[in-house]
């Protein structure tokens, strides 16, 4: 079978490797000049420390059992840092206290009066027993303090913190049905070790877009970027430049908006969250950990780039902001988001001088996982049975991580791979 894959992000690669490891033909068309979709290194300017910095700093966890298998078969399962989920949390007065996945650890939280801190775990052993696919019409917030019964400190002190980063959205704008699988696979699944960080120690484009690249190529792929896709006819993908790309079969990975446009259906209109990333190089120390929290700010998570990656600076701190699910930073001009930035650490943190900035925005880094989200989430099957659909975007239960994307894309693969066997038959 001739598989062409439309869209040369995580879930495409993702997509044509499980392809070709089915022994089919496959040509990857990805519009940009680089793989790896959402997942990218800016590109290099003088000045910048090493690495360059990355578009966002991503987190995995170690339930993402598909994503690691992904990396692992693109030679790169080396290019993660693992460590067991001990998150530092700092508040206003730069008191630090840490998140660990124990109802001891969390009995010690101090963030959290010890009533609340029992109603946390109260709510955890609550959540265990319920299904998820109950609560897509309410926001979690929503469903934890009406239902379960959590204290609003307990929301922005604790839940928020767990819960931006993986959903993109506050508990109090994301649906509960995405809030509960979230805790319920990482904290409560009873999977060895499912809460573990994975942080990436190479720049997010050569671990990804480049490395699968090489890999497919290597397994005989034809991979051809700066490719748009305009539409698809039978037995064709058609190009912008007038071009044909002949195919028996046809993976559509790009997102919500494109998906709708090449397979002639109407926009599920799931919305869009940014992340606005700032990256600072300081000329001594701030941050004492690998990365950090902080409480009731924009500047949500704190990556020490330079020590995750192995490439600290002869002199200070090269850290990454992240702030996840604030469009309102989107209009921020960059100078006044640099001082932003730079004074919610140094006021927390201590005084220091900046010697570098440079900022990044993704304003469509995942759709918006609010309630009423999931009937919206299109499957893999499409009207047309030699198409299907992929995409973290898509109906994988997950939210719009990587490891959403990676298993939509395998499943879309496997799904062509059953029609080819049938149409063989």
């Amino acid at each position: 079978m001739k598989a062409v894959v439309v869209g040369g992000g995580l879930a495409g690669c993702a997509a044509a490797l499980e392809l070709l490891k089915a022994g089919h033909e496959v040509t990857l068309l990805e519009a940009r000049p680089t793989l790896g979709g959402a997942v990218q290194t800016l590109p290099e300017r003088e000045g910048d420390p090493r690495p360059p910095p990355d578009n966002g700093q991503h987190i995995a966890l170690g339930c993402f059992t598909e994503y690691l298998g992904f990396l692992r078969d693109i030679d790169q399962a080396g290019s993660l840092r693992r460590s067991r989920l001990s998150l530092p949390v700092i508040d206003e007065l730069g008191r630090t206290a840490v998140i660990r996945p124990s109802a001891l650890s969390i009995l010690r939280y101090s963030h959290l009066f010890p009533t609340h801190r029992l109603r946390v775990l109260r709510t955890l052993l609550r959540l265990r027993r319920v299904d998820p696919r109950s609560c897509d019409e309410e926001t979690f917030c929503a469903f934890l303090m009406l239902r379960l019964g959590e204290s609003e400190p307990a929301i922005r002190s604790f839940w928020d913190v767990f819960i931006r980063p993986a959903l993109n959205l506050p508990c109090d704008k994301a649906s509960a049905a995405l809030g509960v699988m979230t805790v319920q696979t990482a904290l409560l699944s009873g999977r060895r070790r499912a809460s573990d960080l994975l942080l990436p120690t190479a720049p997010l484009g050569d671990m990804h877009g480049v490395a699968a690249g090489h890999k497919l190529e290597s397994l005989g792929a034809r991979v051809k970027t700066n490719t748009r896709v305009v539409q698809l006819i039978p037995g064709a993908a058609v190009l912008a430049d007038g071009d044909r790309v002949v195919g028996d079969a046809f993976v559509v990975a790009v997102p919500p908006l494109e998906s709708a446009r090449l397979l002639d259906e109407p926009d599920p209109e799931l919305g869009k969250s940014p992340i606005v990333s700032v990256h600072l190089w300081f000329d001594r120390e701030l941050l004492p950990f690998p990365l950090a929290a902080l409480l009731n700010s924009d500047a949500h998570w704190i990556f020490d780039r330079g020590r995750l990656t192995g490439h600290r600076p002869e002199r200070g701190q090269y850290l990454t902001v992240v702030s996840s699910g604030v469009p309102e930073l989107m209009d921020v001009r960059g100078r006044e988001l640099v001082e932003l930035m730079r004074d919610e650490l140094t006021g927390r943190l201590g005084d220091a001088r900046l010697l570098w900035s440079r900022v990044s925005r993704e304003p469509a880094a995942t759709f918006e996982g609010r309630p009423g989200t999931a009937a919206r989430r299109r499957g893999p099957r499409t009207s047309r049975f030699n198409v299907v659909r992929a995409g973290a975007w898509t109906d994988t239960g997950w939210p719009a991580t990587m490891e959403s994307a990676v298993r939509s894309g395998r499943t879309a693969a496997r799904m062509l791979s059953d029609v080819a066997t049938k149409l063989a038959a």
